[in-house]
């Protein structure tokens, strides 16, 4: 298992769904993680097309321009992959998740966040990089820290 010192920040790669959640549900788990980024407690990355997956749903949860644009300054937005690694291609179920697993790697994050139980959460025995969790799990791990 993966186990930062205290003294350090988790770096962890936040998939859209964890962000949309956090958005319309103020109580939950993935709201939580939205505020520790805003504290500064996590490090919190996401690539451009994260961003661009959560900002064409918004409308769909009634999120505003600003809400949206707001959230924007307490995450480290990266460049999308320019290479999908193939090792991915065998182990994801959807094609489309490989830029998260390649992003989250090569960024050396700590932590892949999803809600995605089929496509993401399900591959937690096949990726030994970084952890996936549920923003549950994380939390967990945060608070016990």
């Amino acid at each position: 298992m993966l186990k930062k010192p205290k003294s350090l920040k988790p770096k962890v790669f936040f998939n859209a769904s964890v962000i949309l959640a956090g958005l319309a549900s103020p109580t939950g788990a993935s709201a939580y993680l939205l505020n520790q980024a805003k504290k500064g407690q996590i490090k919190a990355v996401i690539s451009e097309l994260v961003w661009d997956e959560v900002w064409r749903h918004r409308k769909k949860l009634g999120l505003k321009r600003g809400q949206i644009e707001n959230l924007r300054r307490f995450f480290l937005i990266v460049p999308a992959p320019a290479k999908l690694a193939k090792k991915y291609f065998s182990v994801v179920i959807d094609p489309g998740d490989t830029h998260l697993l390649v992003s989250s790697e090569e960024l050396k994050v700590d932590f892949l966040v999803s809600l995605d139980k089929k496509h993401i959460l399900s591959l937690t025995e096949e990726i030994s990089a970084f952890q996936i969790v549920s923003p549950a799990e994380l939390v967990e791990r945060v608070e016990s820290d």
